[in-house]
């Protein structure tokens, strides 16, 4: 299991959701990841029982978690994104 989602870590009560327009920004036109945001991993709508690894190359992800062991808050905004804001991919972020 990944150190991150270990379930006695803290770390993923202060994890939140957020959209894929926030996570990747335009450096000279062309997608990067934001500095500021610490990225766990994303869920997107088709596979949203577990959380996958974001890469920048576009090979394959890799899988961190299953999303049984976050938080009833944080699956709860899964959920939203995905219903209410439809959305694809939302990912799993802590702001440095």
């Amino acid at each position: 299991m990944s150190r991150k989602f270990q379930e006695k870590n803290k770390d993923l009560v202060n994890v939140s959701v957020v959209s894929a327009d926030k996570v990747w920004v335009k450096n000279k036109g062309k997608p990067v990841l934001n500095k500021d945001l610490d990225i766990y991993g994303k869920v997107e709508k088709g596979f949203d029982c577990f959380v996958t690894s974001t890469n920048l190359k576009g090979s394959n992800h890799k899988f961190v978690e299953n999303t049984s062991n976050l938080n009833k808050r944080t699956k709860n905004e899964i959920v939203n994104k995905f219903m209410n804001e439809n959305k694809k991919v939302v990912y799993l972020v802590k702001k440095k």
